[in-house]
C-alpha cells in the first residue's frame, strides 16, 4: 500500500533523526569517508605546496585532536546527563524527552565524536603509510577544516550549556513544539478528513465498531492509509480516537459503515501507531498538559515558585491565542473518512484545570488567571468566550475560599467575567 509505505518511511526517518546515536553514526561515517578520500585527493595538490608543510605537522595536530575530543565528548555527555536529571526533578519527566531530542546538543556531541573518529582513523592511516606527501597536505587542509567546525560548535555548545535543563529553557522547548502541533491542527482541523462533530448524528446507527488490538497511547494516525482503505474496500470510516488518547483492547478506534473482514479490520488498526508514551507531533494537547505539569510543580508548597507559574500561564494564553487566530483550511482530502476536531473545552482543561487545582489559593496566581481568561474572552471566537467565562467563574469561586483581605476580594471581583 503506497500511502502506508510512505507514511512508515516518513515515521522511521522522523524517529531516527531524534536519536543521538543515529546522528553520531552519520558524523562517524562522514569522518571515515573524509579520511579515506584524503588518500586519493593528493594528486590534485600542486608540487610546491607540500614542501612547505613539515612531515610531522599533521601527525602532531591529529594526536592533540584525538585526545582533546575524547575528553570534551566525555565531559559533554556528563553535563547532558546531569541536565536530564535536573529537568526530571525540577521541571517534569515528560519534558526530558525534548531535551534528549535537542538538535543543538545532538549536533555538538556528534561533531565531537566524529572529530575523534576522524583523527583516530587518520592517525592509523598515517602510521600505516597510506598517505604520501601530497596526501598529507590534503589531510592537513581537511584537519584545519575540522578544527574550524569544532571551534564554531564549541562556542555554540558553551552558550547552550548555560541554559540546558533550566526551567525557562525547557518551558520554551515545550511551548515551541506545542505551537507547531497546534498550528498544524489548525491548518487541518480534521486531519484532512470530513468533520465528525456529533457522533450520534454523524455516525450511522448500523455502523460497525473496530476495537483496538493494543493497549497504549495513540501516537500517529496514517490518514492516507485510511483513505486508501475507504476507497479500496468501499467504506465510510469514522475515526473516534485521536492522537494522545489512551486506548485498550476494549476501546473503539473507528467505525465502518458496514461489516468488515478480519483482514480489513487488521488493516484499519494498522493505520494507528500505538506506543507506551504520548508524543508532541500529532498531539497538541500533550504539550499543554506538560506545561500545566511544570506550573503545578512550581506552585506546589515544596517549591513555591510564583514566577514560573505566571510564566506558564502567559505561555498558555499565547498558545491558545495563536491557535484561535490561526488560518483554518477545512479542505477535505479524504472524502470517505470522518475525524473529530480538537475541542476548545479540552484545550482549556489541559492547561488551566491543573493550575486551578494545585495553585492552593495563591492570590497573585488567581489574579493572573483571571486576567488570562479576560484576554482569551476578548478573542473573536465564540467557543473561547464560553470557556473563558466558565473558567473565570471557577477561578473566582476557588479564590474566595482562601482570600483574606477585602482589597483582594474587590480586585478579584473586578476581574471576573460576568
Amino acid at each position: 500500500m503506497k500511502g502506508s509505505f510512505i507514511f512508515q518511511i516518513r515515521l522511521l526517518f522522523l524517529r531516527a533523526n531524534k536519536l543521538l546515536w543515529v546522528k553520531a553514526t552519520y558524523f562517524a561515517l562522514l569522518a571515515i569517508i573524509t579520511a579515506i578520500a584524503s588518500i586519493y585527493l593528493g594528486e590534485f595538490v600542486p608540487f610546491d605546496i607540500f614542501q612547505k608543510i613539515g612531515p610531522d605537522t599533521v601527525d602532531t595536530i591529529l594526536n592533540i585532536l584525538a585526545s582533546s575530543m575524547l575528553a570534551v565528548t566525555t565531559f559533554s555527555l556528563t553535563t547532558v546527563v546531569s541536565a536530564y536529571a535536573a529537568a526530571t526533578s525540577s521541571v517534569t519527566p515528560r519534558a526530558t524527552k525534548l531535551l534528549m531530542e535537542d538538535s543543538t546538543a545532538q549536533n555538538a556531541l556528534s561533531t565531537f565524536i566524529g572529530s575523534f573518529i576522524f583523527s583516530l582513523i587518520a592517525i592509523i592511516f598515517l602510521n600505516s603509510g597510506m598517505y604520501d606527501q601530497k596526501g598529507r597536505v590534503v589531510l592537513f587542509v581537511v584537519t584545519l577544516g575540522v578544527i574550524a567546525i569544532i571551534l564554531v560548535t564549541l562556542i555554540r555548545w558553551i552558550e547552550h550549556l548555560s541554559r540546558l535543563g533550566r526551567v525557562g529553557e525547557t518551558s520554551e522547548l515545550v511551548e515551541g513544539v506545542t505551537r507547531k502541533a497546534l498550528l498544524a491542527r489548525a491548518k487541518e482541523p480534521y486531519l484532512g478528513a470530513n468533520p465528525l462533530v456529533d457522533r450520534e448524528l454523524d455516525i450511522p446507527e448500523n455502523a460497525v465498531p473496530v476495537r483496538s488490538d493494543q493497549t497504549g497511547n495513540i501516537q500517529y494516525i496514517d490518514m492516507e492509509k485510511l483513505d486508501h482503505l475507504s476507497r479500496d474496500k468501499d467504506l465510510n470510516i469514522y475515526v473516534v480516537a485521536l492522537p494522545g488518547d489512551f486506548v485498550s483492547v476494549t476501546s473503539i478506534l473507528v467505525y465502518a459503515d458496514k461489516p468488515v473482514s478480519n483482514e480489513t479490520r487488521r488493516e484499519l488498526l494498522g493505520a494507528f501507531v500505538i506506543g507506551h508514551e504520548r508524543n508532541f507531533e500529532q498531539d497538541p494537547r500533550f504539550g499543554l498538559c506538560v506545561l500545566a505539569e511544570i506550573a503545578a510543580r512550581a506552585l506546589s508548597a515544596a517549591v513555591n515558585d510564583y514566577g514560573t507559574g505566571i510564566d506558564i500561564i502567559n505561555r498558555g494564553v499565547r498558545l491558545l491565542t495563536n491557535y484561535a487566530q490561526a488560518e483554518r483550511h477545512a479542505e477535505v482530502k479524504y472524502e470517505r473518512v470522518w475525524v473529530p476536531p480538537l475541542t476548545v473545552s479540552n484545550l482549556f482543561s489541559d492547561i488551566f484545570a491543573p493550575i486551578l487545582r494545585d495553585e492552593g489559593g495563591i492570590t497573585v496566581i488567581d489574579i493572573k488567571l483571571l486576567k488570562a481568561f479576560a484576554e482569551l474572552y476578548n478573542l473573536d471566537n465564540g467557543q473561547f468566550k464560553e470557556e473563558a467565562r466558565k473558567y473565570s467563574r471557577q477561578c473566582y469561586e476557588h479564590a474566595l475560599r482562601t482570600v483574606v483581605l477585602d482589597e483582594d476580594r474587590e480586585t478579584l471581583k473586578k476581574l471576573v467575567i460576568d
